[in-house]
Parts: C-alpha cells; structure tokens; sequence
C-alpha cells in the first residue's frame, strides 16, 4: 500500500516506541502481535520498560480469567533485538494486558494522548488536554511484523463514530485494515500520538481509547485487580440522532448536545433508575456529557456507589433527575473478543483437510 507524506509522518513519530510482541506455548509461536511501550523507569542502572499489549496475544480465554502458566512472551524491537517479557497487569474484560522488560539502556516511550470524541450540534472551545476526534478525521493503525526485519507497518483510515458490534461499549472504531501482527499495536493521531490500543476485525479496527485504557492500568495498579462498571444500557451521541429528532429536542430544551440512550436491558441498573430508550442524558454527576466515553470516564470512577444523571425525556419535555446505581460485571458477563487464526492452526486445518 502506497502511504502519503502525512501517514508516514505521523508512524515515523511513533515508531521507536512501537515492538513486535510473540507468544509462544511449548515452544511453538502461538500468536504475533503489536505493542507499545508506554514507560520506562530506571533503578541502578536497570531499565524496566512496560508494554502496552492484547491478552488475546497471551493466549488465554476470559472463561478462565486467569493467565496461563505455561506462556512465554517475547519482545522484539525494531533493530531486532529480543527481550523475554514478564505479563504484569492484565484485564480480559477490556482486552490489555502490560508486558515488562528489562535493559541496560533507556527505551523511548510513547506519547499517549487522551481522546475528546464530543461533536456538538453547537461547537464550543474543546478540552486543551485532549485531542478533539471527529468523524472523517485520519487515524493511523500501526505495528510491527513478526520476522526477520520487524518492519513497520501502517494502515491508515478514518474515525466513525459508529458503535462497535463487539460486546465492549467502550469501543471506537476506524476504517483501518489491519493485520494479526498489528493486533494489540497502537492507533495514533496525525501527529504521532497514542489515542488507543487496536483489535483485529475484518472489515474494520475496533480500538479501546487511551482514556479507558490509562483508568484500566491505574485501578490495577491500585487494587491488583480490574475494574469493570456495568449499566446495562447503549448509548450513543446524540448528533447521530436523525435530523427529526434532533428537532423535536432542540424545540423543546436549550442544549447543544448530549448522549442518546439506544437500548436499556431488562434488569438492569439502568431500568431500574427509571431511564428508557430514546432517552437523553445531558449531565452525570455535577458534569455536562456530551460523548459516551466522556459518560464512561466519570462512571469509571463510581463503582458500587449511585450517580445521579440528568435526563431529558422528548416525548413528554420532562427533565429528570435520577438515581443509578453503578453495578460491576459479574464474571459470567465479560467481554468476548473474537480470536484471529493463528498462522500454525492455518496450516493444520490445510493438512486435515488433504487427509480427508
């Protein structure tokens, strides 16, 4: 694929914080994939650096939720150099895991930039912390491939604010085509910046945000275990509405934007509030929403405690206050993430095939 001089600006300012991660089990290579090195800390002369990775890589399954004993990890850099990695957080629920090595020198580090996916009907003055994404923007899916050169690969592609079909609600997605070796690779910005990690899909790159991401690996940090808040609701942002719709709303309330509830699940923390389909929830806690993953970020911090939201209802023009209860996903709940073939199991389906 022939790349522009922007693509290849915006990997080439990525690329020394970008390796090739390979698990192997029993000696045998299970799955190539992508990483980023996303710290490095030294103590007496020692580096450890920490790898921003898949679980899907390590090859163990959410069923189990525990690691397997029996992988090993190793990371290759962009000169070739190898290093055996030591798995030390990880989260199957949302897909990541960390990966440390160690060195004799200092690794570069990635410059991970918080997203800001809001697009209101009104535009205002965005978060100067955050990168501001919107709809069309160019996106950059980037890796390195398991071989003999580790080459740099980038795919480039456009943010759609649509939602993933994949079961985690936290999930962008981009027209990005990758392959399995960029699984667990980073997706940047036009200036070479980390916005999120990417999964492998066939007709598109879902990827887990940066913001999600950096609350994942803290509450890790802090408990030794996940976090995982559960609603029970879809939501998307309200400038998705139809045109009819959006008219109906603006008619009836002064605001410039919003989150607009697609589904409530039967039971859930969200039904229970109160909250229905068609919703529109314009406030969480003391803050204005205006993007799902903005909802998220604040409900991140709210496990196990009641939120109030602000909802507007169009169809009788109440404004609502209510009550939610932030609940956690319970085991059997947790996230699926579909598996790529890896390239051996490829082959032995070939050679059955022949036998038969």
């Amino acid at each position: 694929m022939k790349l522009d001089i922007d693509t290849k600006r915006a990997a080439l300012r990525a690329s020394p914080s970008v390796v090739s991660v390979v698990s192997y089990k029993g000696g045998k290579m299970m799955f190539p994939g992508s990483g980023t090195i996303i710290d490095c800390e030294e103590v007496n002369g020692t580096y450890t650096s920490t790898i921003l990775t898949s679980t899907t890589l390590l090859g163990s399954s959410p069923e189990s939720n525990t690691l397997q004993d029996d992988i090993k990890v190793n990371v290759f850099l962009a000169d070739g150099k190898s290093f055996t990695g030591c798995v030390s957080a990880y989260d199957f629920h949302f897909n990541i895991a960390t990966i440390c090595i160690t060195s004799d020198v200092a690794l570069p580090t990635a410059c991970l930039r918080p997203l800001d996916v809001s697009i209101p009907i009104y535009p205002s003055d965005c978060n100067s912390n955050s990168f501001r994404l919107g709809s069309g923007d160019m996106v950059v899916a980037i890796g390195r491939f398991c071989g003999k050169t580790h080459e740099l690969m980038a795919a480039p592609g456009k943010f759609r604010p649509k939602s993933c079909k994949l079961d985690c609600v936290e999930l962008l997605k981009s027209t990005c085509i990758i392959s399995k070796s960029g699984f667990g690779g980073p997706l940047i910005n036009c200036h070479g910046e980390v916005i999120g990690v990417n999964f492998y899909d066939k007709i598109c790159t879902p990827f887990l945000p940066v913001n999600i991401v950096s609350k994942c690996l803290r509450r890790f940090r802090e408990n030794r275990k996940p976090c995982r808040p559960w609603l029970g609701m879809e939501l998307t942002n309200l400038y998705t509405a139809t045109v009819g719709k959006l008219d109906k709303v603006f008619s009836k309330f002064n605001i410039s934007g919003g989150l607009l509830v697609k589904k409530v699940i039967n039971g859930s923390p969200a039904e229970q509030a109160g909250i229905l389909h068609g919703d529109i929830i314009v406030q969480c806690g003391e803050k204005e929403v205006q993007s799902s993953l903005e909802f998220y970020e604040i409900i991140w911090e709210k496990v196990r405690l009641t939120e109030e939201v602000v909802v507007l209802r169009e169809s009788s023009a109440a404004r609502l206050n209510l009550k939610v209860f932030v609940d956690e996903t319970s085991p059997d709940k947790v996230n699926r993430w579909p598996v790529p073939e890896t390239f051996k199991a490829s082959v032995l389906i070939k050679k059955r095939k022949r036998l038969l």
